[in-house]
C-alpha cells in the first residue's frame, strides 16, 4: 500500500468514473490554488470517446472521455495514478475491479484487463493504479467484501467523500466542492493533524473545526458509512503511524462494531504511538430499551462492548483523548498546539 509521503513525492493524477461536475471542478479548483500548471484529472470515463468542458483557473479546458478504463493509454511510471470511482453502488464493484485488474506491458504498452489476448490502447509504460476511492453508498455487502478480498491497494470506500493530501491530492468532494472551501480550509498549506472518520459528513466538519483552531492537515479521509469499509480504521492509523509529517489524529467514532478494540490494540502492541484526539458518537442509545440504528449501516450496539461509552471507556483507559462530549472534543482540539 503506497504511503502518505510518496503521495507527496510524485505527481498524482487521476481517472474517473463517471462524470459529476461539481466533484471534478473541485479537484481542478484544488490543484490551480495548489499552485499546480496543470489539473489531476486526465480522463473521465463516460462510455463514449469525446471531450469535457471544465476550468482550470479562468482557462477552459477539454478533458478527453473513454468508452471504458480499459481504454486509456498510459503515460508515465514516474506518476501515482488514482481512480475516483463516482458510479453507483450497484456497479461499484465490477469497475473497481475492472481498474484493480488493469495491467500494462511494459515492453510493447498493450494494456488488458486482466485477460491474456485482449490488447488495448497503447502506451509509453505499464499502469498500476496506487488505489482510488468509492464514492457511492449502499454497495452490496458481498461486492464490498469482494473488492477486500482481492485488494493491496489503498483503496478507501464505499460511501467516503475521499482522500485529502493539502497541495498534492484530493480525491472526491472531501473538504468541499467550492473555491472558497478550499481556500478556507488552507488546503494547499500542509500540517500535522491527520482527520480520520467514517462519516463524510463529520470528516469535513472536523476539517473545518481544525483549520478555525489554526491547526492544517497532514492529510485527511473518510473510510465510509458502510458496514465492510474496504480501507479499515486500523490500517488508516497504521498509515498515520508512517507518515512523519502527522503528529496527531482527531478521531470520530461512533456506536457500533469493534474498530476502536483494534485501535486499543495497535497502542497496546506499540504499533501505534501518536496522539490522538477521539469522540465516540451515540451515548443517546442508552436511553433507549434496544439500541436504534443509527445512520451508517455499523452504527448499532448489539452488545455491550459496542456501545459508544464502552468504547470510550476503553479508549480513555488505553491513553487516548476522548471528550466527554463534542463540546469537550472541540475544547481538547482548540488546546492542541
Amino acid at each position: 500500500m503506497i504511503s502518505i509521503q510518496e503521495i507527496r513525492d510524485k505527481q498524482n493524477k487521476i481517472i474517473v468514473l463517471g462524470n459529476h461536475g461539481p466533484i471534478i471542478q473541485s479537484i481542478l479548483d484544488f490543484d490551480y490554488l495548489s499552485g499546480k500548471k496543470e489539473g489531476s484529472v486526465i480522463n473521465i470515463v463516460t462510455g463514449h470517446r469525446g471531450y469535457a468542458k471544465y476550468f482550470f483557473g479562468r482557462q477552459e479546458i477539454l478533458i478527453p472521455t473513454l468508452i471504458s478504463i480499459s481504454d486509456f493509454g498510459v503515460r508515465s511510471s514516474d506518476l501515482n495514478y488514482w481512480f475516483l470511482n463516482l458510479l453507483s453502488g450497484r456497479r461499484a464493484l465490477s469497475s473497481t475491479l475492472e481498474a484493480l485488474q488493469l495491467r500494462g506491458d511494459s515492453s510493447t504498452g498493450d494494456m488488458t484487463n486482466g485477460q491474456v489476448g485482449t490488447p488495448k490502447v497503447g502506451g509509453v509504460s505499464s499502469l498500476e493504479f496506487c488505489g482510488g476511492v468509492i464514492f457511492a453508498e449502499g454497495v452490496p455487502e458481498l461486492h464490498a467484501l469482494n473488492i477486500i478480498e482481492q485488494n493491496s491497494k489503498l483503496i478507501i470506500g464505499p460511501a467516503s467523500v475521499g482522500l485529502l493530501v493539502p497541495g498534492c491530492l484530493k480525491l472526491g468532494p472531501i473538504g468541499g466542492i467550492t473555491p472558497t472551501q478550499i481556500i478556507e480550509g488552507k488546503f494547499v498549506h500542509p500540517g500535522s493533524v491527520a482527520i480520520l472518520s467514517a462519516s463524510g459528513g463529520m470528516t469535513n466538519e472536523l476539517i473545518n473545526i481544525a483549520t478555525q483552531a489554526g491547526h492544517r492537515l497532514s492529510f485527511a479521509l473518510s473510510f465510509g458509512g458502510d458496514r465492510f469499509p474496504v480501507l479499515s480504521p486500523r490500517d488508516a492509523f497504521l498509515l498515520a503511524e508512517s507518515d512523519v509529517e502527522t503528529k496527531t489524529i482527531l478521531y470520530y467514532g461512533e456506536l457500533g462494531g469493534e474498530d476502536e478494540y483494534e485501535l486499543v490494540k495497535l497502542k497496546q502492541e506499540g504499533k501505534f504511538t501518536k496522539n490522538v484526539i477521539a469522540h465516540i458518537a451515540g451515548t443517546v442509545a442508552s436511553l433507549f430499551p434496544e439500541s436504534p440504528q443509527f445512520g451508517h449501516a455499523k452504527a448499532k450496539a448489539d452488545k455491550a462492548r459496542t456501545t459508544a461509552l464502552a468504547k470510550h471507556i476503553v479508549l480513555k483507559s488505553a491513553g487516548f483523548q476522548v471528550g466527554n462530549s463534542f463540546t469537550e472534543f472541540i475544547r481538547l482540539i482548540n488546546k492542541l498546539k
